[in-house]
C-alpha cells in the first residue's frame, strides 16, 4: 500500500491501466470488424455469399479436371489445376480462399489455353463448365457485401495502433474479390 502512495509508481499504474483499456479496447473493435467481415463471407446477404460462389467454383473446377482427362494432352497443366483446386478445397479462412481462387483461376486459363492449342479441341461440355466457372468468377467479382465488410476491416487496420494489435493477434488485412482474381 504505501508503493501506491509514491508518486512514481501511482502514475506507472495509471499508465499501465491506460495502455492495456486502449489495447483491449482497439483489440475488440477490430475483432468485432473482423468477425463482420468474416460472417458475410460465409453467410452473405440474402442467401448470396462469397463463400457460396467459392463452393460452386471448386466443382465446377473440378468438373473441368475430369472432362480435360477426357479430352487428353494438357497433363502438367491439368496437374497444376488440380493442385490448386485442393488448396481451394483445403482452405478454411477468407485469406486461404482468395490465395487458392487466385491460383485455381490462373490454372484453368492455363488449362484452357493449353486445350484449345493441343490437337484435341475442347467439346460442348467443357465450353459449358468454362462458362459456369467464369460466371462465378463474375460473381466473385462483382459482390460487394463482402468486400465493404473487409474494406472497413482494412481501414481500421491502416491506424497504427490496430496495426500492431492486429500484428500481435496474428490478425492481417483481409482479401477483397472485387480488386480482381
Amino acid at each position: 500500500m504505501n508503493r501506491l502512495k509514491k508518486r512514481s509508481t501511482a502514475t506507472l499504474v495509471l499508465v499501465l491501466a491506460m495502455v492495456l483499456s486502449i489495447f483491449v479496447g482497439g483489440g475488440w473493435k477490430l475483432h468485432q470488424a473482423r468477425a463482420k467481415a468474416e460472417d458475410a463471407f460465409f453467410n452473405g446477404k440474402a442467401g448470396f455469399s462469397v463463400y457460396n460462389d467459392l463452393l460452386e467454383l471448386r466443382e465446377t473446377s473440378y468438373n473441368l479436371i475430369r472432362i480435360s482427362e477426357s479430352i487428353g494432352g494438357a497433363e502438367a497443366e491439368r496437374r497444376t489445376t488440380a493442385s490448386a483446386w485442393a488448396r481451394l478445397d483445403e482452405a478454411k479462412t477468407p485469406e486461404a480462399y482468395a490465395s487458392a481462387c487466385r491460383e485455381l483461376t490462373d490454372a484453368v486459363k492455363a488449362l484452357d489455353a493449353a486445350l484449345t492449342n493441343g490437337q484435341n479441341s475442347p467439346n460442348e461440355s467443357w465450353e459449358r463448365q468454362l462458362r459456369d466457372y467464369n460466371e462465378f468468377i463474375s460473381h466473385l467479382r462483382f459482390d460487394s457485401f463482402y468486400d465493404e465488410k473487409a474494406e472497413a476491416y482494412n481501414r481500421l487496420l491502416r491506424d497504427p495502433l490496430a496495426a500492431l494489435i492486429g500484428r500481435i493477434t496474428g490478425s492481417g488485412e483481409m482479401p477483397r474479390f472485387t480488386d480482381g482474381l
